[in-house]
């Protein structure tokens, strides 16, 4: 009898310890998209180091390739290589689901040990019970933190930085520096010019100074 109820409560145990780290991995994932959410509708002056390297990354691409980029593939594989640490999001989303099944493995593990001891369907009771409330829970949870919501709102939202605001600017970048470079050249000229001509006035001094010598 002890046996049984230490074994029972070790895998009801290391079950509601499966689910609670599957629920973290979840919520982790959730917190990092919201932030860079709230980064992206504000892209232009964001100091988040993710996305600024987006936007440098997309500038090196737009000038290389002479503006054609396919954003849609950019910002794609952009979501695909956000990571939390040194794990990619994509992990962290994968791990919380292959913890949820251990979990519920966990609970269905006490069940057929309970079974195997003979015990009643009411003394393995508490093993399903808590395997029925772990997915209820999970789930639940999982639709508040909307993982997928969120990410699909960084993906529109950093398209459509890139698409519809990023191109005005680097050209306007590029016209500024091309007109300042312009008149960079007028002015050497024109200094240029002027050092000649008091160069040709030092000159003419002498030659009357000597002629009137």
């Amino acid at each position: 009898m002890r046996f049984w109820e230490r074994g029972q409560a070790f895998f009801l145990g290391m079950a509601a310890l499966f689910l609670l780290f599957s629920i973290l991995c979840r919520f982790m994932t959730g917190v990092i998209l919201k932030r860079l959410l709230r980064e992206a509708e504000n892209m232009s002056a964001t100091k988040d180091r993710t996305l600024r390297q987006c936007k440098l990354k997309f500038q090196s691409c737009y000038e290389l390739n002479k503006g054609c980029v396919n954003t849609g593939v950019f910002v794609e594989k952009f979501m695909q290589g956000l990571r939390a640490g040194k794990c990619s999001l994509r992990f962290l989303e994968l791990l919380s689901g292959q913890l949820l099944l251990l979990s519920v493995f966990s609970d269905g593990l006490g069940a057929c040990v309970g079974l195997a001891c003979k015990k009643t369907l009411g003394q393995v009771l508490p093993c399903y019970v808590q395997a029925l409330f772990s997915l209820y829970l999970y789930f639940v949870l999982a639709s508040l933190i909307d993982v997928a919501g969120k990410r699909e709102a960084v993906k529109v939202t950093v398209t459509d930085f890139l698409e519809n605001r990023m191109p005005v600017r680097i050209d306007r970048v590029k016209e500024d520096s091309a007109y300042l470079e312009e008149e960079e050249k007028k002015a050497a000229k024109a200094a240029g010019k002027e050092g000649g001509n008091a160069k040709q006035e030092g000159e003419l001094e002498s030659l009357l100074r000597e002629f009137l010598a």
